[in-house]
């Protein structure tokens, strides 16, 4: 399991999806062009949330900025999100007592183009949470998350 902060992190298949495809172009970046692979959209896009993931969020998952109000509707403000630059946003929830983040998903812009709607994350997901793809329940999501991206 990994450790960060004193939080075990957990990865539904909705982000471990996600992250797989863009480590695999971040890796094709690097090797064909070694010299300026950082300036690539992958590449960038791959470091900013392995350093959400990985630091940011597990140094406070309670920071009152990834907090929703209603955004989602009120059946769904326990989750949060985490802004990643601009256009991205990160969605997880956590548990106190036995100090675990599940993250969840994060917006593309596949996902996007196909919901009709032109830059509303927060539509998408919640859309996905009524289908239960994540489920909304805690012991469902983390009986249906891995240990690993």
């Amino acid at each position: 399991m990994i450790q960060r902060h004193g939080w075990n992190l957990l990865f539904h298949e909705c982000l471990s999806e996600q992250l797989q495809k863009l480590h695999a172009a971040d890796r094709r970046a690097r090797q064909q062009d070694p010299q300026g692979f950082e300036s690539n959209v992958n590449v960038q896009l791959f470091a900013a949330l392995s350093k959400m993931i990985f630091d940011v969020v597990p140094s406070n998952p309670n920071r009152q900025a990834y907090r929703q109000s209603s955004t989602m509707g009120a059946a769904f403000r326990h989750w949060r999100r985490a802004k990643v630059g601009r256009r991205f946003r990160l969605f997880f929830r956590f548990d106190s007592k036995t100090r675990i983040i599940i993250f969840t998903w994060v917006n593309d812009e596949n996902t996007l183009r196909s919901s009709g709607s032109k830059s509303d994350p927060y539509a998408v997901f919640q859309r996905m949470l009524e289908r239960s793809l994540p489920p909304d329940d805690w012991a469902a999501l983390v009986a249906a998350s891995r240990t690993d991206w």
